[in-house]
């Protein structure tokens, strides 16, 4: 049999998509640059309706420069994508964000010493307060927090150097800087809090993807090991009374009877394979009935006693798990009777705030967790097969070793009512 680490020969080979993960990032490009194109009308119009009383066409020149950042910036987002590893690249992004404390620090100043008595100065100084919001947008602390720091110090900077012109208080330069303080520091929590929602996604994305690798994989396991079982079962007795067959139209008795027993044989492998793959009991009377039988025929050694607790399932309830749930109580007793040389096994099957349990406990030689965890990485048959389905459910599997044995439990959400 092939080994356990290889993968499905004809699966496709799965991967996150490559804008699952980035997207966020790219949407965050898009809302800096509404914001950018806000901060450069807000400025526009302030020196529209109240231009510097000198030196406006070098404000102008310093605003056309920004704008060619800003466009060069554009280019390079859209030029990037939302495809691209280099969308959340920082180096741009602080570029740009240096440009955006540069430009209104800049023309703030600038005002401020030209035309004292305006409120030019003023009103461009505010817009400082748009710049940590801007940073927020990268969906990345560090660049929120190295932001914060050189903004609020250029709102502090540029309302010292305008003060002469305003008489503006220091109580109230303070107390704007501290509103700043608090704007830049909620924009890091905010970033923050979008990163770890990011990483959460790309983790259940990853995790979906291992999830889909594993099925595949274990369905070709399961096929490789059932066409094994009929090779080496039914097959060669169906090729022995083939070879059988020239003796028997030779008029050899003993030749008859051999076809006779292999036939014989070959039915009971292969009703038994249809019984594995699909109990009739489970179909006829539903799963608490099936892991009834299971346990009378457990019980029936001589060598271990059962005790089967399933007051809480209804005789006549169907779902959609029970023959994930009869596989695994299949899997797991079979594994007890094989290898854990137990006088006792106690199987539990509960219905509970709308789950089906399955508990399986024994008082064998356990195993320990280390080499169970193994066991189930590398892939053998029996669990990873039970785990992945049922992870798969979307339910809970969890196998461990205790003082007195070994227990394996397995929750699966059933629907509602």
């Amino acid at each position: 049999m092939a080994g356990h680490h290889e993968r499905a020969a004809n699966a496709p080979e799965l991967q996150l998509p490559a804008d699952s993960t980035r997207r966020p990032a790219f949407y965050g490009l898009v809302l800096q640059w509404a914001l950018r194109l806000v901060l450069v009308g807000y400025i526009a119009i302030t020196l529209l309706l109240q231009p510097p009383d000198r030196d406006l066409w070098f404000c102008i020149l310093t605003l056309a420069g920004y704008l060619a950042a800003f466009g060069a910036w554009t280019w390079w987002v859209v030029r990037t994508g939302p495809a691209s590893k280099d969308i959340t690249s920082r180096r741009p992004a602080l570029c740009m964000l240096a440009a955006d404390v540069a430009l209104v620090s800049l023309l703030s100043v600038l005002t401020g010493l030209h035309s004292p008595d305006n409120w030019t100065s003023d009103v461009l100084r505010t817009g400082l307060f748009l710049i940590p919001v801007i940073a927020a947008a990268q969906l990345d602390p560090f660049l929120s927090g190295v932001t914060a720091i050189p903004t609020v110090t250029a709102y502090i900077v540029v309302s010292w150097i305008g003060q002469n012109g305003n008489e503006e208080p220091w109580s109230s330069i303070l107390l704007n800087a501290t509103v700043l303080s608090g704007l830049a520091a909620g924009s890091v929590a905010l970033s923050r809090i979008q990163r770890s929602k990011v990483e959460t996604i790309e983790e259940l994305a990853r995790q979906r993807t291992q999830l889909l690798e594993d099925v595949l994989g274990l369905e070709k396991r399961e096929r490789q090991a059932l066409s094994e079982r009929l090779h080496d079962g039914p097959l060669q007795y169906v090729l022995v009374a083939r070879g059988d067959l020239e003796d028997v139209r030779a008029g050899s008795a003993p030749a008859l009877d051999l076809v006779e027993t292999a036939l014989k044989e070959c039915s009971a492998l292969l009703r038994d394979a249809v019984r594995e793959l699909h109990p009739e009991i489970l179909n006829r009377a539903g799963l608490k009935a099936a892991i009834e039988a299971l346990a009378d025929s457990i019980a029936a050694r001589d060598d271990l006693a059962v005790d089967l607790d399933s007051s809480t399932w209804p005789a006549d309830f169907r779902t959609d798990a029970d023959h994930l749930l009869y596989s695994a109580a299949r899997e797991f007793t079979t594994n007890v009777i094989k290898h854990a040389h137990a006088n006792t096994l106690r199987i539990e099957l509960r219905r509970e705030d709308g789950e089906a349990r399955l508990r399986i406990i024994d008082d064998g030689v356990g195993i320990s967790d280390a080499r169970l965890a193994k066991s189930i990485a590398e892939g053998h048959i029996g669990m990873a097969s039970i785990r992945t389905k049922v992870l798969a459910s979307c339910g809970q599997f969890d196998a461990h070793a205790t003082n007195a044995g070994t227990e394996v439990a397995i929750v699966v959400p059933l629907p509602r009512d």
